[in-house]
């Protein structure tokens, strides 16, 4: 908004009282708005107030916008320039803010967009947007993909950029519904860090006003150009994993799904009959289980464990077996880690196949 025009909008707010005369004059003293119309365009000294003119420099940020000039014959008139001065500052403040908020959100906007667009990955404009946006380029960051199905509130979006931490992240309303956000993150989290950290940040983002929303977190990234890969991973979620309000769901708790989903089952059916008829007889939901939890926190054994409450030894002596079962290697080999979630897939599918009676 031009400040001519947040000024006329200012007069007829304060102006109750037709006895004031209230310009607002340019830095060579000329009026280029007034509560009397036939005051624009005169120029005063605005070093000459006297007991019916008060001048004060309109100053915000230490930046000079012109002049108020108040004109009455009042004996308080010095102390109303005054409250009428620092009522515009404050409107003017606000609506400088504003539009700040709006540019910096019209960069980031921008820079998603270069983010995403993969086919023609511009690095040049994107380090030139990063530069001035004032963001880290070699922070380690991880998508958060926000969906409010009512639509999001525009002016809570926008004000995101006024928390203390707004250079910690790069966000864009894609839609009305669908907020995507990246997110930075500390270097060297775990599984379990990185989902405690994520947790937390988005409980602040509940707590600023972002509620009744879905949260869906996809992987960590480390380089520009694989970011769009963090967002990817949300979609995935999004289509084929149910989720809750303000529940927050983690792309790393369905590597197992994920891998899985890419792979079609009548492709490699004839290799994985095989496994099937040496399957025959073991618990295929806690096979499965304890593979999506070995994926998901990188075949550490001991963490598996925890998560699966179980000993330790226990989990090392299921292992074993399977690996005398299927003659895989999955402790040591990563062809056996990645042979093992293949399988798991393999016996599941067969085991709904027959449970609703289709041909296997």
């Amino acid at each position: 908004m031009m400040l001519v025009d947040i000024f006329k909008e200012f007069i007829n707010v304060v102006q109750e009282n037709k006895k004031y005369t209230i310009g607002l004059l340019n830095e060579e003293g000329i009026v280029v708005s007034c509560s009397r119309e036939k005051f624009v365009g005169e120029c005063f000294n605005v070093d000459s107030s006297d007991i019916n003119n008060v001048f004060y420099a309109i100053k915000i940020k230490r930046e000079s916008y012109g002049y108020i000039w108040v004109r009455g014959e009042d004996e308080n008139l010095k102390m109303i320039s005054s409250l009428l001065l620092d009522s515009l500052t404050t409107r003017l403040m606000y609506e400088i803010n504003n539009s700040s908020l709006k540019q910096k959100v019209t960069k980031d906007d921008e820079l998603i967009k270069f983010l995403l667009n993969e086919e023609q990955f511009d690095l040049n404009n994107i380090l030139d947007l990063i530069n001035r946006l004032g963001i880290d380029e070699n922070k380690t960051r991880a998508a958060i993909y926000i969906i409010n199905q009512k639509g999001h509130n525009l002016e809570e979006i926008m004000r995101l950029k006024l928390r203390a931490d707004s250079k910690q992240m790069i966000y864009s309303l894609l839609n009305k519904r669908s907020l995507l956000l990246f997110k930075d993150m500390p270097s060297g989290l775990d599984n379990t860090e990185a989902k405690r950290f994520f947790k937390k940040y988005i409980r602040s983002l509940q707590d600023w006003g972002l509620q009744g929303c879905y949260y869906i977190v996809g992987s960590a990234q480390d380089k520009l150009k694989q970011y769009s890969v963090s967002y990817k991973n949300c979609l995935w979620l999004e289509k084929n994993i149910n989720y809750e309000v303000d529940e927050p769901i983690f792309f790393t708790d369905y590597l197992f799904e994920y891998f899985v989903s890419k792979i079609h089952l009548d492709d490699v059916r004839n290799i994985f009959d095989f496994y099937n008829d040496r399957g025959k007889g073991i618990d295929i939901d806690e096979f499965t289980n304890i593979a999506n939890k070995l994926l998901i926190n990188d075949y550490n054994i001991t963490q598996t464990a925890d998560d699966l409450f179980l000993h330790k030894n226990t989990l090392i002596y299921k292992l074993k077996k399977y690996e005398q079962i299927f003659n895989i290697d999955i402790r040591g080999d990563f062809k056996g880690k990645f042979l093992m979630v293949l399988i798991a897939n393999t016996l599941r599918e067969y085991q709904r196949q027959k449970q609703v009676g289709e041909k296997i």
